[in-house]
């Protein structure tokens, strides 16, 4: 392993280090917690990867869980499931040219760290809005069948990215929540490959 991916493992270690220490400090400072669940529709690309010919977006789906810990201030972890789909063609597979789309699966655990507030109308009335961001560890479970020999043992299991979004409140217990996600680690497990996921996210939320 070289100096380079040694450092960058050792930051993504301290900065999830720092978000668990903010989750034990709000839990122990709050007993408020709200509990959740969400889905919604991602849209996903790779970042510039010299395994890639060419690389398009694609439409996928996400939902999960969540635990909302706060107030005001708030510390939001949660599971999901995701699915991220995009379209590529690879400087390697079994037949040039061709391009396919190909759904990878993951498991993802985000820790968000929140600020909730209202906007206040001119007619009277507000809208509770939220702030957010915080880091994710996800775990790949599967890859879609494709005619570009992209299987799960090429996909890195193990992926981190940091996520910022905002969220308003649209009735008493629905929300709708826009992220985006900003992946830290590269999707192919290559040596030369460098693309990392690049997504948005809209979800429909249901807390209690």
């Amino acid at each position: 392993m070289n100096a380079y991916i040694v450092h960058k493992t050792m930051k993504i270690k301290l900065l999830l280090l720092i978000f668990l220490s903010a989750v034990f400090t709000a839990t122990a400072q709050d007993s408020n917690i709200d509990l959740g669940a969400r889905f919604g529709f991602n849209v996903s690309n790779i970042s510039s990867d010299p395994t890639l010919v060419e690389e398009s977006a694609g439409v996928g789906t996400e939902f999960g869980a969540f635990a909302r810990i706060g107030n005001r201030f708030y510390v939001q972890p949660g599971v999901d499931f995701v699915n991220n789909k995009v379209t590529i063609q690879r400087t390697v597979q079994p037949r040039s040219g061709e391009r396919d789309e190909v759904r990878f699966r993951y498991f993802r655990a985000p820790v968000l760290l929140g600020f909730e507030s209202s906007y206040v109308k001119r007619r009277g009335g507000s809208i509770p809005f939220r702030i957010m961001a915080g880091p994710s560890f996800a775990y790949n479970i599967g890859v879609s069948d494709n005619n570009l020999d992209v299987r799960r043992r090429n996909v890195r299991n193990a992926q981190f990215a940091l996520h910022g979004g905002v969220g308003i409140k649209l009735l008493r217990f629905v929300e709708l929540d826009l992220m985006y996600n900003h992946g830290l680690t590269s999707v192919f497990n290559d040596n030369s490959a460098d693309g990392k996921f690049r997504n948005f996210s809209l979800t429909v939320g249901f807390s209690i």
